[in-house]
């Protein structure tokens, strides 16, 4: 079937035959378009917008795209298994392999130009060979242009139009104004697309007066699914034209440019390094914008930014999970246009996001489990609802609209429908007087409705300075709200259990079969069934604009690297499948504790008991902590006497009692610092994210004393308790100064004993953090040649900002401690690792953060000559890159024991066919992917005085994610980028109200003279104490 446009009247056309093989009958039905002009009659707007036919081509707005039916899938886990096993796998393309052979040789030992503001990054040095050959499966699909199939007639100029809103709109009212846009005259039988925010794309020419178009248009109201928009003969109601006043808008267009997508393939086929298209940025940007445009169009579906789409409810394609406490799991689809060496392609991954339930706001307020609190307020603020108006004695509402909350009623406080009254002036005489009414009379009077919970909170969903009044009984969420703020514990468990799916379930949602084709094709109109090739969907949707794409999923060439070998004390280990075993070893350098004991927290709530004192199986407390004592000392550990037990009781660990909690955890912290103690072990009966976070704060930061943590339960359980204290002693260990394990070579050629690794990180806000909440900027650093102790240094800077402030101050104080471990001697050498930079950041790490090393290294160094050679990486985890195994034997998978993950094998390494086709890069799977698909890590290098070849780099990362050191397996991302990442969560609950919890906007405020902003204690600063 055909969408409906919000107040569509027009009728669509189907799109003339715009296949590149022959023309077609029209990709879609007819279907009807857009808003007539708000209201009919005097006082609408006049500004020449009519029903839409529709574009002739690439959809219709919300008016002429077709609906695809969409098979629904399980909530997660489920079947394992090679994707597509049994059918014939091919070969990587060879004339991709053969053209990057030839283009490396000109990237070799030169630099290029990044951005726009003159970056220099040196360009591909070479590809690994190390390692076994595999082929794999990637989530990515053959762009194919009509210029590349040598079919000129079907080849498309893109032209670009800015726009720009006056006053500017919220988001939804810009969406809206955009869908009304498109039913203006001038789009009649033009194919376009948008981002229903700035720009505009066509493939003709629009018909205006120069280059430039500018029309005041009032913004239609939110429609209301199945209702029409009110329709007033002769005089429109004062209120209605007020209504239009505040929404018309000055809307201007302006050509901006013309663009040729050959021409981007054209630069991405040649062979000379110094080959640009100075467009070839704003040709991808329009290409996004082209290929998400039927999921943008399409109904029940929701674009929650960055180009990921997730059907709802009322969509034929809807998989959908509970989550508990009124939020629910949707799947999405995440696609992007990318350049690689030769051709575009489309990434297309599954993504997962938590949402709210499309219920009564009366019955999702009773899940959540709050009703009248700060919290039940903030939970549903900003909010959108159906507000449904239904007479007494009627079945159907005579009237729906669009309202979004913005809190309860503030006078009274929480005030019920009776409580809250307001001034109200009816409009049928211009001489009334404003009478005092309660919301539940007003109702009653004025629309029929006698409220049937009159004692609910009443909702404010005008503004603070001027409130509107609903009763949140009329009111049903709206369905596709994502919830923006941090999950609970549960629900994050819940949501790894919808996500974490296998390899082989995924690549069946992404691209599924030819009978039987997945989601992600689908929603993005690529693939239909009884379509095996896509060849009629693609005629109304990215055939118009001169380009197919290909449905099936790419193989690229991939290597599995050999495992490093593991020393510790007098053993060697050899890892298997990414882990092994360290029980009979004693570590490499076992630490000196000094004076510890342990601290037993109780509280009494329930569940608040910490451990059994007489356990049906196992030990009880003190015998434990015994076992505790014997198995650090078989490690190697060099302890002093355990000191006495300490036992504390906590009220009840709620909001109201965290205050007394507070002051009871401060006591029992100091007299431990009176007592000379180093070292606290902590039992808690469960995991808390306050108590957590005061631990942490008192000991890291106020008291100087290292602690770590165990819920009592897992300590006294039997099954596992040997690995579970094993995993404890890595972490008395680290804390103390040792070294646990550590591979032969590591710093082999090119580097040697005179190189530092460092780590940076910068961790941000959430949604729903205190007002003016800060980032939290991390720097660690190596000072051993094992890189097992990782130092660090830790503060607040401005909200949101990535790019690290005082970044010299924090490089001078990293050099200054590894000199002091290095007989006074600075390294000649540096590795940077850094984390959580987007793409379109890469330029800035070096504009920005080079000049803070730069500025250390003269203070430190003197001439530049002096200077460490220093070499920058990149390291990315939040990308939407995905291998697939093409068979049993590079999958990990035990045929013995019929168990294994279906991922790629720990080691699996590739960096060809998909990457760019200057910048080095590649990306790693060291880790054994437990649990749903596995992510790769992604590394891009940036800078490289030390010129390492691509073995070496891979090699040298790929080993070090097997030195983590309070692990005894290989980990996702390499030591520093995870330790930097690690010590800014630390930081995140030294601000765990601040920043974890959901706040309030009207008392809620961050202030940084009364909270933590950077540091920990002295006596804990030269050491891993953040492990």
């Amino acid at each position: 079937m055909s969408d409906r446009g919000g107040y569509g009247r027009g009728r669509g056309r189907g799109d003339g035959g715009t296949g590149f093989q022959h023309g077609g009958r029209g990709g879609s039905p007819a279907g009807r378009g857009g808003d007539r002009g708000g209201y009919s009659g005097r006082g609408g707007d006049r500004g020449g917008f009519r029903g839409g036919r529709g574009d002739a081509g690439g959809g219709r707005g919300r008016g002429g795209v077709q609906q695809m039916t969409m098979r629904s899938g399980p909530p997660g886990g489920g079947q394992g298994g090679i994707f597509l096993e049994g059918q014939p796998v091919p070969k990587p393309d060879g004339a991709i392999t053969a053209t990057e052979d030839e283009l490396v040789k000109t990237t070799r030992d030169r630099t290029f130009t990044l951005g726009t503001e003159g970056a220099l990054v040196p360009g591909r040095r070479g590809y690994g060979t190390q390692g076994k050959a595999i082929t794999l499966r990637t989530n990515y699909f053959v762009i194919k242009t009509a210029a590349e199939l040598n079919l000129p007639q079907h080849e498309k100029v893109w032209y670009r139009y800015d726009c720009e809103v006056t006053p500017a709109p919220s988001k939804a009212k810009c969406r809206r104004l955009f869908d009304k846009i498109f039913t203006h005259p001038k789009f009649d039988g033009i194919t376009w697309a948008s981002d229903w925010a700035k720009i505009i794309v066509t493939t003709e020419p629009l018909d205006l007066e120069g280059t430039e178009w500018k029309q005041k248009v009032v913004i239609p109201p939110e429609p209301v699914p199945g209702v029409e928009p009110d329709a007033y003969q002769g005089e429109v109601p004062q209120f209605v034209q007020d209504a239009q006043n505040r929404n018309r808008v000055e809307f201007r267009i302006t050509l901006t440019g013309s663009f040729n997508v050959r021409d981007v393939i054209n630069l991405l086929q040649s062979k000379s390094p110094g080959a640009e298209y100075a467009s070839a940025s704003e040709v991808l940007q329009l290409a996004n914008i082209i290929t998400c445009k039927p999921p943008n169009t399409g109904n029940y579906i929701r674009n929650a930014g960055s180009n990921r789409f997730y059907p709802h409810k009322g969509h034929p394609g809807v998989e959908s999970y509970d989550l508990g406490n009124a939020l629910e799991a949707l799947r999405g689809y995440y696609a992007s246009v990318r350049p690689a060496v030769g051709r575009l392609l489309l990434n297309l991954n599954v993504t997962s996001g938590a949402f709210y339930k499309p219920l009564p706001l009366k019955d999702l307020l009773t899940e959540y489990g709050h009703h009248k609190t700060d919290m039940a307020e903030n939970f549903i603020r900003m909010l959108k609802v159906e507000a449904a108006y239904t007479k007494d004695g009627q079945a159907q509402p005579f009237m729906k609209k669009i309202k979004t909350i913005v809190g309860y009623s503030q006078k009274p406080r929480f005030g019920d429908a009776k409580a809250v009254k307001f001034q109200y002036k009816a409009s049928t005489s211009p001489d009334a007087q404003p009478v005092l009414t309660s919301v539940f009379d007003y109702f009653k009077t004025h629309h029929g409705i006698t409220l049937k919970f009159p004692g609910d909170a009443v909702l404010n969903v005008g503004t603070k300075a001027d409130p509107q009044y609903l009763p949140l009984e009329l009111c049903t969420v709206v369905a596709g709200q994502p919830f923006k703020r941090l999950l609970q514990g549960d629900q994050t468990s819940e949501m790894l259990k919808f996500a974490a799916r296998t390899p082989n379930l995924n690549a069946m949602s992404i691209a599924g079969t030819q009978r039987s084709p997945g989601n992600g094709l689908r929603l993005f109109r690529l693939l239909n069934p009884n379509d095996p090739n896509g060849e009629m969907v693609q005629r109304s949707s990215v055939k118009p604009w001169g380009f197919q794409v290909g449905v099936d999923m790419m193989t690229v060439p991939g290597r599995i690297l050999n495992n490093p070998q593991i020393k510790y004390g007098s053993k060697s280990v050899t890892p298997r499948g990414g882990s092994w075993n360290c029980a009979d070893v004693k570590f490499a350098r076992p630490g000196l504790m000094g004076k510890w004991t342990v601290l037993v927290v109780n509280h009494n709530g329930q569940k608040g008991r910490a451990l059994n004192p007489q356990p049906r199986d196992g030990l009880a407390p003190e015998p434990l902590f015994s076992e505790l004592e014997g198995f650090l000392k078989k490690y190697g550990l060099q302890m002093t006497q355990r000191q006495k037990t300490q036992n504390i009781t906590l009220d009840t660990l709620s909001l109201q009692n965290r205050a007394t909690n507070n002051r009871q955890l401060e006591h029992i912290f100091s007299s431990a610092e009176s007592n000379g103690i180093n070292f606290l072990f902590v039992v808690i009966p469960e995991y808390d994210a306050w108590l957590y976070a005061r631990i942490k704060y008192f000991g890291d930061v106020k008291y100087g004393i290292h602690t770590i943590n165990s819920v009592g339960s897992k300590l006294q359980k039997v099954n596992g308790q040997g690995m579970y204290m094993g995993n404890l002693a890595l972490k008395f260990n680290i804390k103390s100064g040792g070294v646990n394990h550590h591979i032969e070579g590591t710093l082999g050629k090119p580097l040697d004993n005179k190189t530092m690794l460092m780590g940076i990180d910068v961790t941000h806000p959430s949604p729903g953090s205190k007002e003016g909440a800060p980032s939290i900027s991390c720097v660690v650093a190596s000072i051993d040649d094992y890189l097992t102790q990782w130092p660090g240094d830790i503060r607040t800077q401005t909200g949101r900002q990535e790019m690290v402030d005082g970044l010299e101050d924090m490089v001078i104080k990293r050099l200054e401690l590894w000199q002091k471990y290095h007989k006074n001697e600075l390294p000649a050498k540096i590795i940077l690792y850094r984390d959580g930079v987007s793409e379109g950041q890469y330029d800035q790490v070096l504009l920005r953060e080079l000049p803070s090393f730069h500025a250390a290294f003269k203070r430190k160094y003197g001439a530049e000559n002096k200077w460490p050679k220093m070499t920058v990486i990149v390291v990315g985890k939040r990308h939407h890159t995905r291998f697939f195994p093409t068979s049993r034997d590079h999958a990990d998978y035990n045929p013995q024991r019929e168990k294994g993950s279906w991922n790629p094998l720990p080691g699996t390494i590739v960096d060809r066919h998909i990457g760019n086709r200057i910048l080095g890069e590649f990306w790693l799977q060291a880790h054994q992917g437990l649990q749903g698909t596995a992510r790769p890590a992604h590394y891009v290098i940036l800078k490289d005085d030390i010129k390492f070849e691509a073995d070496e780099l891979q090699r040298f990362t790929h080993n070090m994610c097997y030195l983590f050191n309070r692990a005894t397996k290989a980990v996702s991302i390499c030591p520093p980028a995870y330790y930097a990442d690690l010590l800014c969560e630390r930081g995140r609950s030294y601000l765990h109200s601040t920043l974890n919890e959901n706040h309030g906007t009207d008392s809620s405020v961050f202030d940084a003279s009364e909270e933590w902003t950077g540091g920990v204690h002295p006596k804990l600063a030269e050491s891993t104490w953040y492990i």
